[in-house]
């Protein structure tokens, strides 16, 4: 029986494997994906630095399907490579081997150059609100549709950001009825740099230098 048990768990590992591969395929050619797959569960958590009952203060995070998430993952994987290299210089969120530390770190760096020839450095700090949670759909498709040079894949990405749903539950257990998502990505969304793209591809050319976080800029 412990002979036998191995060679099963394999099996059924590689059967598994197989379906999903296929029905991942088809997902792809047919530009579809299960309703259960828009469905988010919405987790309010508190902010130690917030007061209390306050939901508008609480951090979203989005539990989505698991099949759902290595899709996006896969896709992913594919056009990184491509978008990555067009997306803006100054944007550093949830980009691979860069930080906002890093933005701090060069910002520190200007005002102290200043302050070695004697100038004055003056900063503008832009907080772009609920930036995820108000992504317009029709201008992300436009910029994705602008760095990826595959309209089947454009569609795909936007088949599984679009017509979402989700329910929020907060540290009481409590359950929120069914909300639709008009605009936006889920907070989990491995996507988010693309995301992005539509909040800073559009920031003016300016003489002053910009620092760009997830959800934010920096000029001094």
């Amino acid at each position: 029986m412990n002979s036998i048990f191995p060679e099963f768990i394999l099996h059924a590992g590689s059967a598994l494997k197989s379906w999903f591969c296929d029905f991942f395929i088809s997902c792809m050619r047919q530009i579809k994906i299960p309703k259960i797959w828009r469905r988010a569960l919405e987790v309010a958590i508190h902010k130690l630095e917030k007061p209390l009952g306050v939901p508008k203060r609480d951090r979203p995070i989005s539990l989505l399907c698991v099949p759902f998430k290595i899709l996006e993952r896969l896709i992913y994987t594919r056009v990184d490579p491509i978008i990555d290299p067009l997306l803006p210089r100054e944007q550093v969120g949830f980009r691979h081997g860069r930080s906002a530390v890093d933005q701090v770190t060069l910002l520190t760096q200007d005002i102290e150059d200043s302050f070695s020839v004697k100038k004055k450095t003056g900063t503008v700090f832009v907080d772009l609100t609920a930036a995820y949670d108000t992504v317009w759909h029709r201008g992300l498709t436009c910029k994705l549709l602008q760095l990826l040079p595959d309209r089947h894949m454009v569609r795909m990405i936007m088949e599984m950001v679009g017509n979402r749903s989700f329910t929020l539950t907060t540290g009481n257990g409590k359950r929120s009825r069914l909300r639709r998502l008009k605009n936006g990505v889920p907070q989990d969304l491995t996507w988010r740099p693309f995301s992005s793209t539509s909040n800073f591809s559009d920031l003016p050319t300016t003489v002053s230098r910009k620092y760009a976080c997830a959800d934010g800029t920096w000029q001094p």
